[in-house]
């Protein structure tokens, strides 16, 4: 007995990681921020905080707004593939799911203002997705001697069968009805596995939609056209599906149960506001412009809808089926501020070079909620603060100007980890990694033709970044891999 009290201590540390790593995920997962604009500012890697006149300064310095010297009207229009290419138990896998992203809408009204110092204004209204949730993920293995329902069995030690309900209605409590575990003999609250010491095929498939955008209304001016300044405020918004369907079945071994069979879904909607401002210089006659943005933290309150159903087969005895309660849940998230610096050199009408360097620290997030415990919410908040860290961020475009009407462009950028390895419940770190927690790669390429009154372009642009997890939460086998995003946008717009 004193084995099984000291397993569920253990497991009642561990539970407490997996939980804040939940929690962990959903900060990272609306905090970090990959903006797509129009077809030149991707084209020009995001590096847009010093050059300006283009919708995308909406998002990235809203003092490039005053650099506009006409009215501008734009859409932008994708497709794109979010995947995986994934490695388990010696297994490799490709996976991609495309999908339509609706790109950066917007309008930018110039007029002239009656004042010898600041000759001009530009008000802009648009939308802009700061963020694209697709993705088709498939991780699979074949595993011997290890298997969830052995997780599901240390989890429902030392309660009884009809308690379960009350304290794991998403995991072991289904287990139980599908007979994934069972009490032994004589016992009501131990617990046996159904597999124990079989050889199974494990497979975890995600299909996840959405994505976070942002509505802003933003103004700019100029000081004697050498000050530009700029301020926005914008409505952020986010959406997301996600179904996990996690499967094992059985390849050799004494246990009659063939396969079993559970699907998590989650729903996410939530929204939230923030506001930026922005400089940028450029003295008079100088190629060089230097460009500062400021963007506050965005608080973002978030609905939570989470179900696990689950099934088991077993040979001779028929299926099954057992599906939890429907949690809903509410929190809120406020996501770090973001400072950026900007240079653009102009290099005649030949071409334009701009760089970016922005920076946040994903430790000042924060997370409250009045449906969790208050423990949880504050092992939340501490793994905010040990796990999170500094991130900089370096972004860097060139666009030739083929001839007065064509142009071509070239961009990427680097961003470092915002998060450190997961640790276990020893301090030592486990090899998993938050989801879009590492350091993250993306480059582009792409082109336009432009005229006095309309100009169409487009560019493709990748991104992706490193990718480490356990396929179920006590897992012992690490996944690894790469997560990333591929896209064609198309921008069409007029300046009049």
């Amino acid at each position: 007995m004193k084995k099984v009290k000291r397993g569920l201590a253990v497991l009642l540390v561990l539970c407490t990681q997996w939980a804040t790593a939940q929690g962990l995920a959903d900060v990272m997962r609306y905090s970090r921020q990959d903006p797509l604009g129009s077809a030149r500012s991707m084209g020009m890697g995001g590096a847009m905080t010093g050059l300006g006149a283009d919708l995308g300064a909406i998002w990235s310095n809203p003092a490039g707004l005053g650099l506009y010297r006409s009215s501008d009207i734009a859409i932008s229009v994708g497709v794109g593939a979010g995947g995986a290419s994934t490695e388990y138990l010696g297994n490799s896998e490709v996976s991609a799911a495309p999908h339509v992203i609706v790109g950066q809408l917007g309008v930018a009204l110039t007029m002239p203002m009656a004042h010898p110092d600041f000759k001009r204004a530009t008000f802009a209204v648009g939308y802009s997705p700061i963020k694209d949730l697709h993705q088709r993920a498939t991780w699979s293995g074949e595993s011997d001697g290890n298997s969830i329902t052995e997780q599901f069995a240390l989890q429902a030690q030392g309660t009884s069968f009809d308690s379960l309900w009350y304290y794991h209605p998403f995991d072991a409590e289904l287990a139980w009805y599908t007979y994934m575990i069972d009490t032994l003999g004589g016992s009501t609250d131990q617990y046996a596995a159904a597999y124990s010491s079989d050889v199974v095929q494990q497979e975890l498939r995600r299909d996840r939609s959405g994505r976070m955008g942002e509505t802003t209304i933003a103004f700019g001016t100029n000081y004697r056209e050498q000050l530009h300044i700029g301020i926005a405020l914008g409505l952020v918004s986010t959406e997301m599906d996600q179904v996990d369907v996690y499967k094992e079945s059985k390849v050799m071994g004494p246990s009659n149960l063939e396969e079993l069979t559970l699907n998590d879904r989650l729903e996410v909607s939530g929204s939230g506001g923030y506001w930026s401002f922005g400089l940028i210089l450029q003295p008079k006659s100088s190629p060089v412009r230097l460009g500062w943005s400021y963007r506050s933290g965005t608080i973002l309150s978030v609905d939570d809808s989470y179900q696990v159903d689950a099934t088991a087969t077993f040979s001779g005895e028929g299926t099954y089926e057992a599906a939890s309660p429907s949690s809903f849940v509410q929190y809120r998230i406020r996501t770090p501020r973001r400072h950026q610096l900007g240079l653009s050199w102009t290099m005649g009408k030949v071409a334009v070079l701009s760089v970016d360097y922005g920076r946040s620290d994903y430790s000042a997030a924060e997370f409250t909620s009045n449906d969790f415990y208050s423990d949880d919410v504050a092992a939340i908040q501490q793994g905010i603060d040990n796990t999170l860290r500094m991130e900089q961020l370096f972004r860097a475009g060139l666009e030739f100007r083929i001839d007065d009407a064509w142009r071509m462009r070239f961009g990427g950028g680097w961003r470092s980890a915002a998060a450190d390895p997961l640790k276990n419940s020893f301090g030592d770190v486990d090899g998993s990694l938050l989801e879009d927690g590492d350091d993250a790669l993306h480059w582009a390429f792409g082109g336009e033709y432009r005229d006095d009154s309309w100009y169409l372009g487009a560019t493709y642009r990748h991104a992706s970044t490193t990718d480490a997890r356990r396929l179920y939460g006590l897992g012992p086998e690490v996944a690894s891999g790469r997560a990333g995003l591929g896209m064609l946008m198309l921008s069409i717009g007029a300046r009049y």
